[in-house]
């Protein structure tokens, strides 16, 4: 037992040594609070000023440490000096017989002093500039607004409006009528003719479709044909008199070229081959170089092909201007 008291009792001496380190919440070490004298210069150099702002409270600071640095005193910050003075302002009267601190008096006055300053503040001359006379200026007299009293009315109230009931034979009769068979299948056969008249109409633009490319593409086989027609009435209007050669009738001795020569002498012959110009009405034309197959280009035919085919000449198919013109 003794044994036991002694270890605690060295637990307890070791515990003493090493007490808990403890952080104090307050002032900064070396910070003093104001006496008498800082809060009378405070005071003095308040009412010098009379702040309003901070450029106010600024000089009252710079005036304060001034005196400060003079008197062996703490400096003091602008918040520090600003919430001195606030406090004085809003500090209570004592109640029951005691007397209010000359200080906070002071206070008081000088906070006066400041909300007279910023309501009312004098004018100079020079900032309002040169003012006419005061016989220009016409006084208006100003308009009283009229007081109007209030008159307490009885606002009307909307009459009540009573919601209607349901009586149970309509519910039932409703509730039977939509569990009818007759019902149910009216309404599936309804149903079904709405889906086919769905299916009909898409079946219907389908077919429209169809029709309409079918007619654009007839409509382009038939300017192909129109355009077929045009070159075959101008190879019949070129080709169609002239006389073949070596024939008894017309003009003997004259060859294919040399009867289309004569009988168009507009017609542009270069290198064998004749010139010819389509201008079609509903625009564009057509350029092609016809070729006498008698007098030009003879190693180019086939030898097994007919007597009557070697005297038909070569067109051009090409629309437009063609790279001879």
């Amino acid at each position: 037992k003794g044994k036991k008291r002694t270890h605690s009792s060295d637990s307890d001496a070791d515990t003493d040594e090493a007490p808990a380190t403890k952080q104090h919440r307050g002032r900064p070490k070396g910070s003093s609070n104001f006496s008498g004298p800082d809060i009378t210069q405070l005071l003095v150099c308040t009412e010098r000023v009379l702040p309003v702002g901070g450029k106010g409270w600024k000089e009252v600071t710079a005036s304060y440490n001034k005196w400060a640095v003079e008197s062996n005193r703490p400096e003091r910050d602008t918040r520090s000096l600003e919430s001195k003075f606030k406090l004085l302002v809003k500090a209570k009267k004592p109640t029951g017989h005691g007397v209010c601190p000359s200080e906070v008096k002071d206070a008081k006055r000088i906070d006066r002093a400041i909300n007279e300053k910023v309501v009312i503040r004098p004018l100079d001359d020079s900032d309002i500039g040169a003012l006419s006379s005061d016989d220009s200026i016409e006084v208006l007299n100003p308009k009283v607004a009229k007081v109007r009293t209030a008159v307490a009315r009885r606002a009307p109230t909307p009459p009540l409006r009573r919601k209607s009931r349901t009586n149970a034979p309509d519910v039932m009769s409703k509730l039977v009528s939509s569990f009818d068979p007759e019902a149910q299948q009216a309404l599936q056969e309804q149903r079904a003719q709405h889906s086919f008249q769905t299916t009909q109409l898409l079946a219907l633009n389908q077919q429209l479709r169809d029709a309409n490319a079918t007619a654009e593409s007839l409509r382009n086989r038939l300017a192909e044909v129109e355009r077929a027609r045009d070159r075959a009435e101008l190879k019949l209007e070129l080709y169609g008199p002239a006389p073949l050669a070596g024939s008894g009738s017309g003009h003997p001795g004259k060859s294919r070229a040399q009867y289309v020569a004569d009988e168009y002498p507009d017609l542009v012959r270069r290198g064998g081959k004749i010139r010819c110009e389509t201008i079609y009405p509903e625009g564009g034309g057509c350029v092609e170089w016809i070729t006498d197959t008698e007098d030009s280009d003879k190693e180019n035919f086939d030898p097994s092909s007919s007597s009557s085919s070697s005297f038909l000449p070569s067109f051009g198919s090409s629309f437009g201007s063609s790279g001879l013109d």
